[in-house]
């Protein structure tokens, strides 16, 4: 029998220590694998990042490109139309040398305007247009190109201008676009003194109160639909033009004014005028139990412009025999402008969401001194509402002119159907 006192102490404490030295071990052992998981872990993480930077830098620049297209704003509308009028007839006209071809008949299908608008407004700063047509003529055509800034010191950005190819800032109805008009064309007077609606210039817009908006231009003074150099300026000085707006919610009026001058193209020196057109217009709108909304709008135009009728009168056309363009003797030179004076009022009523009642009378004098060239025309124009952006027009024409026929003053029978099929896009 061991009768050592200590020894069982001795064992106690030597299994202890063994304990510790295994424990101790197992711990380590323990680190030394966690240790590897971890940079196992770190360099799995950091291979999918390196697979996933280039998929980042994908998804940002589509990012990009995503808020780039967001600033494009792409709009448009189709006019296709079946015209119908009295004094059709099945010949073809041939005329001039070489021949020129002109179709008599006037009952036909076709395309009157067809035309894309692209803007792109980079910031609520700048914005810029381009609008093209594709129409009657079957050729593509630029209708507007420019470019407008708009000041950054008021809160509103109240202050806009443009530069470049744009509406002529005249009146009510040149303006207007023709997929929101109720008729099938402008009036008669906007027709002539501003055929195309468009000049080159810059303008400068201004609204300086909620109801009181301006506008002051400087155009070169020949609209693109000009017969006559369209879209060029034969003169060095431009023309001016500003407008005054009142827009009262219920009743909006304006006044226009035009200041220019032109010439009328000569083989010798040509022949200058004065260009001159003063505009009042005036809307007023309503809205009617059970019907819907309505207005009432009119406009009058006063001033002198080149008279057509007085240019075929006073001046020697060419010929192939005498290819010249000259004064006829004895004619007077002040006397190719002429004074004019138009007008027309318009109504136009709603009849619940989808159909929609217009009635236009419009006149055009192109020469107050003169009887028998005036020209008058009713309008009567139904619109039935497909959808948001699909429009029937069924429009009629009662035209009243005076041609000299074997004597006497006579108006032709040239009265005019028209039905049309407009999509907005």
């Amino acid at each position: 029998m061991d009768r050592n006192p200590r020894r069982p102490a001795l064992w106690a404490a030597a299994g202890m220590l063994c304990l510790c030295l295994t424990a101790t071990s197992a711990l380590a052992q323990d680190a030394q694998d966690t240790a590897a998981t971890a940079d196992s872990t770190t360099a799995a993480i950091a291979e999918i990042a390196g697979r996933l930077e280039p998929l980042t830098e994908q998804v940002q620049t589509l990012g990009s490109d995503v808020d780039k297209l967001k600033k494009f704003k792409l709009s448009g509308y189709v006019q296709a139309r079946w015209a119908s009028a009295e004094d059709q007839a099945d010949s073809v006209k041939v005329s001039g040398s070489p021949p020129t071809l002109t179709a008599s008949n006037r009952e036909t299908f076709f395309i009157r305007r067809a035309r894309i608008k692209l803007n792109y407004v980079h910031s609520p700063l700048t914005e810029g247009v381009v609008y093209i047509n594709a129409g009657t003529n079957r050729a593509v055509e630029l209708l507007e190109a420019y470019l407008t800034l708009r000041d950054p010191w008021t809160a509103g950005h109240v202050h806009a201008l443009t530069f470049g190819q744009f509406n002529v800032p005249f009146g009510y109805e040149l303006e207007r676009s023709s997929s929101a008009r109720e008729v099938p064309e402008r009036s008669r007077a906007e027709n002539v003194l501003f055929p195309g609606e468009r000049d080159r210039g810059i303008k400068l817009v201004s609204n300086w109160l909620p109801k009181l908006e301006t506008v002051v231009g400087v155009l070169n003074g020949r609209t693109t639909g000009n017969p006559a150099l369209p879209g060029d300026d034969p003169t060095s000085g431009k023309d001016f033009v500003g407008r005054a707006r009142f827009v009262g919610g219920i009743v909006d009026a304006a006044g226009s004014v035009y200041l220019g001058k032109d010439v009328v193209p000569l083989t010798g020196p040509d022949v200058g005028y004065d260009k001159t057109r003063y505009g009042l217009d005036a809307q007023g709108y309503w809205e009617l139990p059970r019907l819907g909304g309505g207005s009432l709008r009119g406009e009058f135009y006063a001033g002198q412009n080149a008279n057509a009728d007085s240019i075929a009168a006073l001046v020697q056309a060419p010929t192939s025999a005498n290819p010249v363009t000259l004064l006829k003797p004895g004619a007077d030179p002040d006397h190719l402008a002429t004074d004019f004076r138009g007008w027309y009022l318009m109504a136009v009523q709603n009849v619940g969401d989808r159909v929609q009642a217009a009635v236009r009378y419009d006149v055009w004098d192109p020469n107050t001194g003169l009887d028998h060239d005036q020209y008058e025309r009713v309008n009567l124009a139904l619109n039935a509402f497909y959808d948001g952006q699909a429009r029937v027009t069924v429009s009629y024409e009662w035209l009243t002119t005076e041609k000299l026929i074997a004597g006497q003053y006579r108006d032709p029978k040239d009265n005019l159907w028209t039905v049309q099929f407009q999509y907005k896009f």
